[in-house]
Order: structure tokens, then sequence, then C-alpha cells
């Protein structure tokens, strides 16, 4: 089974349980990723998370149910999940722009987000470079935070993160560690709710003062090569992996830590580059 039928298998399994409780472990293993994978790979290719699909898809057939038949507001709430009459009627307006109790009403303009479905599209416009390299094991010393792809989506908090070190003295404390190696943004530690570790740091050989350390095994990496300012550049080069290079390649994702790497620049030029290191293995036949 590809990538793409993984996923498609992954939005079969959220539309029959839209009435019940959505196991996130379940559809990590149905598309055979870790939790925090699958979502930046679902989030790359939508635009939106996997929690907000799920939402919209729910509030939707709430929607049709409440303009379909007599179901009380309250039973309507209960069956797609929500904890009560309130909460419900908060999220329904926010989609529907209306009540739930108006969409009771005849001839009511209700919204529906159609369920998705995952293809190839042939592009082909812009040609993607790459290398593959093999590289021993190596350590990382820097700071970490928890965080999720819906609340990096929402607040932006890797950006708000790499800010903070910058302010804080972090980045120039990395600096003196690691002289004249690039900083690495780590993207580490998947839980099966999707949550991950994101370290900003530097490639070390001892354990360093006042900073936490990870050891990154030996791998074979994929790398790609973003040119322009961050982090929109950067962005760009991820949704392209993501929506490309994996479900076209020989190769998936290896469960295991991936990262970016920074050389030193203005990294708000068009001429900024820095690289995009995944960790490969041949696909499941």
């Amino acid at each position: 089974m590809d990538w793409l039928d993984r996923m498609n298998t992954v939005l079969d399994y959220i539309e029959d349980h839209l009435t019940e409780a959505i196991d996130y472990e379940q559809m990590a293993k149905m598309s055979l990723c870790s939790g925090n994978l699958f979502q930046r790979m679902f989030s790359n290719f939508t635009g939106m998370s996997i929690s907000e699909y799920i939402r919209r898809r729910k509030l939707s057939k709430a929607g049709m149910d409440l303009a379909s038949g007599d179901t009380q507001v309250i039973d309507i709430a209960g069956r797609y999940g929500y904890d009560s009459p309130d909460a419900f009627a908060y999220a329904f307006k926010r989609l529907h722009g209306i009540t739930p109790s108006q969409a009771k009403i005849k001839g009511t303009t209700l919204t529906n987000y159609p369920r998705l479905t995952f293809t190839m599209k042939i592009k082909g416009e812009e040609k993607m470079r790459y290398r593959i390299v093999e590289r021993q094991e190596f350590k990382v010393a820097g700071k970490s935070i928890k965080t999720s792809q819906e609340e990096n989506m929402k607040q932006n908090s890797i950006p708000k993160f790499w800010d903070l070190c910058k302010h804080n003295g972090t980045m120039s404390a990395l600096c003196a560690v690691g002289l004249e190696k690039p900083l690495l943004g780590v993207c580490y530690g998947d839980a099966s709710d999707g949550s991950f570790l994101y370290m900003v740091g530097v490639e070390a050989k001892i354990m360093q003062a006042g900073f936490e350390m990870i050891s990154i095994p030996q791998a074979t990496w994929a790398v790609f090569e973003s040119k322009g300012p961050m982090p929109f550049a950067i962005q760009k080069v991820w949704k392209e992996i993501f929506q490309n290079f994996l479900p076209t390649s020989k190769y998936d994702h290896a469960p295991m830590a991936d990262f970016e790497l920074y050389p030193e620049g203005d990294n708000q030029s068009q001429e900024y580059r820095c690289e995009v290191w995944i960790p490969v293995v041949p696909k499941r036949l």
C-alpha cells in the first residue's frame, strides 16, 4: 500500500467514526507514521491540521442532521462529541454563521466541508533538487520546547521559540559552543498524541553546561536546499517534501528526528540558503 492509499485509509477511518471518539494513535498506525509525522504530512498536504479537518467534518454532518430531521440540538451535540449544547452552538456558529436552532429552519443556508481524498497532482513546473547523504551518529546541544503541529500552525510556536532564543542569549551561547557550525532546528521526541520536541541547537562533541544534549543516530538522509527569506522559503520546501518527494520517491521518512540547518547569514535575504535534512528508508512493498 503506497503513501496515498494509506492516507486515504485514514480518511475512511475518520468518516466512519465521526460520531465516535477518533483515536489519533490509530490514525498514525494506519498511516505507518508517528503521530507527529502523520500530522505534519496532513497539514502540509491540506493547509489545515487534522483536528481542524475532523471538526469541520463533524460540524458539516451536524448541519445536515439538523436540517433534515426533528432531532433535538442537545442530541446532535452529543452525537458529535460535544459535552454541552453551548460548546456545540459556539463551534457550530463559527463554521456555519448561524445557530443550530436556525439550521433547523427550512431553506437556511449551511456550510459543508466535503470529505477529502488524497490524489497525486502532476505539476512538474518546479524541479526539486536533493542529495542523499550517509552520516554517522552525532550529538546536538541546545534548548527545546514541547509543541504540536496544530499549536505551531495556530500560534507559530516554533518561529516564536527561535525569536526567544535570539533575544534571551541562547543563540549567542550556542554559537560560542559550536564555533563556525550552523544552527540546527531539530524535530524529535514524537509522542503518540502528535506532540513533539523542537530543539534550537548546534552540533557538539560533549555535554555543555546549561544545555540539553540529544544524539542523532547514524542514518541515510535526503537533503533539500531552501533559498529565500525565512520562514516562508523553508516552509515551502517542507510542503514540497510532503506533497511531492515522499509520495513519488522510493523513500519513506524514517522514524527518527529530522532537522533544519541554518548557516550564518541574513536569513531575510532572497539569496539566503539553508537546508532540510530528513532521514529516509526504502519504501515498504
